[in-house]
């Protein structure tokens, strides 16, 4: 495993997405957010859903992952939040290294 990874998460509408960012921001868990607006298709308790939601993409390292899991958990509104973190495999050194600058 390498030592970025990108951490998404899905919520319900841009406040809730806001009040996670600001909390994982001010704590240093990640170095930039990006949110984008989806169409998401699931089943949930049996029901075929199809919900507008907001995705946000976390950049930060896996030495952060489990604080930064943590976090989303205990401040999402979703029973299951999507918690899922993707291994960065390579990336430009001069961003990489601004991660480090800015997280804890």
């Amino acid at each position: 495993m390498n030592k970025y990874c990108v951490v998404l998460t899905t919520l319900g509408n841009e406040d809730d997405a806001r009040k996670i960012i600001d909390i994982v921001l001010s704590e240093k868990l990640a170095a930039c957010m990006q949110t984008v607006n989806i169409g998401s298709h699931y089943t949930w308790d049996g029901e075929v859903c199809h919900d507008q939601e907001v995705l946000v993409l976390f950049k930060t390292s896996w030495a952060l992952y489990d604080e930064l899991e943590s976090k989303i958990k205990e401040n999402h509104p979703y029973d299951t939040p999507e918690i899922i973190a993707v291994d960065i495999e390579k990336g430009f050194k001069g961003y990489l290294g601004w991660i480090d600058g800015v997280t804890k």
